[in-house]
């Protein structure tokens, strides 16, 4: 059995799901900053790409470093965080490949431990686990198209994105 079109959530210009940020740390010394925050949310379908650039972006803002990097991690391991354009067609072939990769239904040597989700595992392999980007003039440094995206392989159920921004301040 493969997943439909509709199975998937497909989102490229906001993060459906969002309910809130929590700051778990913000280090200063001298015009060096170190700022962590946790993003929680929960997915309403099981398999999604949801751009989450917005809600980064304003930790990066809250953060106030105007030269630094900006790291990203999905904290899942049946999800994925990934750099690329913001276009729905692309959103829907890359669904496509991820799900004619790993598909789901699979008799995944996982499902063994009583699990079902062996294809949420090797499709998170398929996109990244974090990432950096660039910080400059204290916003996200990106191409024209370039935006971060969420991977959710496995949703339904609450879920958290690390962002830690470090860099100077002024």
């Amino acid at each position: 059995m493969t997943l439909k079109d509709s199975d998937w959530l497909l989102e490229p210009h906001s993060f459906p799901g969002f309910k809130k940020n929590e700051i778990i740390a913000t280090v200063r010394k001298g015009d060096t900053v170190h700022h962590t925050e946790h993003l929680h949310f929960q997915i309403p379908k099981r398999y999604a790409l949801v751009n989450a650039t917005d809600p980064i972006a304003e930790v990066v803002k809250r953060s106030r470093v105007q030269d630094g990097f900006c790291f990203v991690s999905a904290m899942h391991i049946t999800a994925g965080v990934y750099v690329n354009d913001a276009e729905s067609g692309l959103l829907k072939d890359i669904s496509r490949w991820i799900e004619n990769l790993a598909p789901y239904g699979k008799d995944y040597l996982h499902h063994q431990t009583g699990e079902d989700n062996g294809d949420a595992h090797l499709k998170s392999y398929l996109t990244n686990h974090s990432l950096t980007a660039p910080i400059t003039k204290g916003r996200l440094d990106f191409g024209t198209w370039q935006q971060i995206f969420y991977a959710e392989f496995d949703g339904l159920r609450n879920k958290r994105i690390l962002v830690k921004v470090t860099g100077l301040t002024s």
